[in-house]
Order: C-alpha cells, then sequence, then structure tokens
C-alpha cells in the first residue's frame, strides 16, 4: 500500500516534472538554435568548432565504386530488389557521373570472392580507400538487410551500434558501425570525397559522422555529439525525478542553458566519440532511414527495389544540376507520395552549405 507521505511526494514530483519539463524543451531548442551559425556565418562555425580542418574535393580525380546487394536468396530472410538496386545504382553513377573503376559483390555472382560475405566485404572496403588522393572521388552503394547490436563501446546514445548484415551474417555476424568507419572512413586523406548510400534499416548514423542536416522548409544542422549531451542531461534529470531529488533536477536543467555542454573542448565521456567522428576527409552518407526506422523492399512500377535506391536515383536522373537540400527535400518527397514512412537522412563529416551543387 502508498502511504499518504508517499503519495504526497509522488504528488510534488509529478508537478515539478510537469512544470520543469517545458523549461527542459525550451533549452534543448536554444541548444539546436546555436547550432544553426552555419547557416549565417559558415566560417565563423568552423572557427567554433575547434577541430575542423576538412577540405572539400572537386572530384575532378580518380573515380572507384563499390556496389554492394544481397537479397539472401533461399533463407527466410530473402529481399527481392537490392540487387535490382546495384544495377539501377551503378547505371547512374556510372553512366552519369563517370565512374569506371567499380567492384559489385552480389549473392548472384559465382566468383567466391565477389560473394558479398563479411571477409569479403571487408576487403572491399579496403580495395575502394586504397590510394585515395585529394579530389579523388569514391562512391559506396550498399542494398541489403540492415540491423542493431548491443553497444560495446559506450559511444552510442540508445546503446546500440548500427549494422550491415552480410551474406554469412548468420556464421560470422553483422558488420558494425564502428568497424564500417575504420575500413571506409578513417583511411581517407584530406580533401577526398566519398558519397554513401545505405539502403538498409536502422541506417541513419551507420557510418558515425557528426553532423545530420533536417530539410523541412528551413535547413538546420543538428551535431550529433551535442544531441548526446542533451539525451545525457535528459537521463540525468530523468533519474533524479525518480529518486525525487530536487536539487538534482534543478542543477540537470541548469546545465543546458549555462554552457557545461560544451562542443569545443568535450568532456573525458565522449572525447573518444567525437574525435572518431570528426575527420578531414570530405564525406557524405545517405541513408535510408533513421536509426530507429526500417528502409522498405519495395515493387514500384512493377520492379522489385529499395525504396532509397529508387528515389535516390528517380532524382538524379530527372536533375541535371540540384543542390543538396533539393536532392535529400526531393527523395523525401517521393517516399512521401510513395506512402513509405521512413525518413532519409543526410549526414556529413563536416559542416556544409546545403545550398552548394550535388557533384560527385
Amino acid at each position: 500500500m502508498q502511504s499518504d507521505r508517499d503519495r504526497r511526494r509522488y504528488n510534488v514530483n509529478i508537478n515539478t516534472w510537469d512544470s520543469q519539463n517545458e523549461v527542459f524543451s525550451r533549452a534543448v531548442d536554444q541548444k539546436i538554435r546555436e547550432q544553426n551559425l552555419w547557416n549565417s556565418d559558415l566560417d565563423g562555425f568552423y572557427r567554433s568548432r575547434g577541430g575542423d580542418q576538412f577540405e572539400r574535393s572537386a572530384c575532378n580525380g580518380n573515380k572507384k565504386a563499390l556496389f554492394i546487394g544481397i537479397n539472401y536468396t533461399g533463407t527466410q530472410a530473402e529481399l527481392k530488389g537490392c540487387i535490382n538496386d546495384v544495377r539501377n545504382i551503378s547505371e547512374l553513377v556510372c553512366g552519369r557521373f563517370g565512374f569506371q573503376n567499380c567492384l559489385y559483390l552480389t549473392d548472384e555472382q559465382q566468383d567466391p570472392e565477389k560473394k558479398p560475405t563479411y571477409n569479403n566485404i571487408i576487403e572491399a572496403m579496403k580495395w575502394l580507400v586504397q590510394g585515395a588522393q585529394p579530389n579523388d572521388s569514391l562512391f559506396f552503394h550498399y542494398s541489403g538487410h540492415g540491423g542493431t547490436a548491443r553497444d560495446s563501446h559506450a559511444d552510442e546514445i540508445d546503446g546500440f551500434d548500427e549494422t550491415i548484415l552480410p551474406l554469412d551474417y548468420a556464421k560470422n555476424g553483422q558488420i558494425i558501425d564502428d568497424v564500417i568507419y575504420e575500413n571506409l572512413v578513417k583511411p581517407l586523406p584530406k580533401g577526398c570525397r566519398l558519397t554513401a548510400i545505405f539502403d538498409s534499416c536502422h541506417s541513419g548514423t551507420v557510418l558515425d559522422l557528426p553532423y545530420t542536416y533536417q530539410c523541412d522548409g528551413n535547413v538546420e544542422v543538428i551535431e550529433n555529439d551535442m544531441r548526446k549531451e542533451i539525451f545525457k542531461k535528459a537521463f540525468g534529470i530523468v533519474g533524479s525525478f525518480i529518486q525525487g531529488d530536487q536539487a538534482a533536477i534543478a542543477s540537470s536543467l541548469l546545465g543546458l542553458f549555462d554552457g557545461s555542454i560544451s562542443f569545443n573542448k568535450p568532456n573525458t565521456s565522449n572525447q573518444a566519440t567525437i574525435e572518431k567522428r570528426r575527420h578531414d576527409a570530405d564525406v557524405i552518407q545517405f541513408s535510408g532511414c533513421r536509426d530507429n526506422q526500417t528502409s522498405a523492399d519495395a515493387k514500384i512500377n512493377n520492379v522489385s527495389t529499395g525504396a532509397m535506391s529508387y528515389a535516390f536515383s528517380t532524382v538524379l536522373k530527372q536533375n541535371q544540376n540540384i543542390s543538396y537540400t533539393q536532392l535529400l527535400t526531393q527523395i523525401r518527397q517521393i517516399m512521401k507520395q510513395k506512402n513509405f514512412k521512413q525518413i532519409p537522412q543526410l549526414s556529413t563529416s563536416h559542416p556544409m552549405n546545403m545550398n552548394e551543387q550535388f557533384i560527385m
């Protein structure tokens, strides 16, 4: 039985939480607005970050591409459109953008070294980045299953790593985002472009890049490391609320206003994460959905296809000159028109002007 004293304490806590919840929401909005400096003062935003020394790629050097499509044929996890996605995207990339040095891993290949197994995918990633130079343009496309695995490095907000599933995942496991980053992003030199498309479930931050862009009329950038700190503060508030610690609640809320959430000088708890995510290369990732969403294996115009691959190729085939804002917005519009619930994401290794023309 709940005593009168406990009941009164519970009611006090509920009232306190209701009143502070609005304050917390305003604090989050304020912190997000602070990150919009790039929109009016991009150079100032770079300076405020301190560690961003990236160089844009002119994309006029060597071009290499890696395409991975896995239908998991004959298994309970079988998909229908992933190999079609590889054909569709490679036609666009090789035809319009001039990529000729290409590697294909699909489960219809007869050569065992071209099967999309765990080891072959890792070796193919190494092939893609090997010898990369400034102004080179690399392209990576993955269409297949995506998943999550419990985070063992304490660098994920939700406690899970995002993953891709190789053909032999049942035997050799999933490829987690940390491994993808180590092989696909970390080796890149300053000034080299990597454009990556992930048409898979839970793929929003699969490359562990620090900046994610939203297009909803206005364009805003929300730093993933800022989001991590806000979540940490939020969980601290919830914990204090449960324990009835009013002083701790006030202190946690104050931290959202007083500058103790610092992005220029990360604290020790997330120093490794932020340093890992920052990179001097020019990396851009389009993903089929947010981390907590699934991506559709669809049939459009009577052809099996991944929804993201279809939308990406459709927009670029219809537009010769298009900005990053327009590209992301039109991809999302196609998703909405086709009644898909997933929300495609655009993440980068650096702050960027979304009104610049998309190149590759």
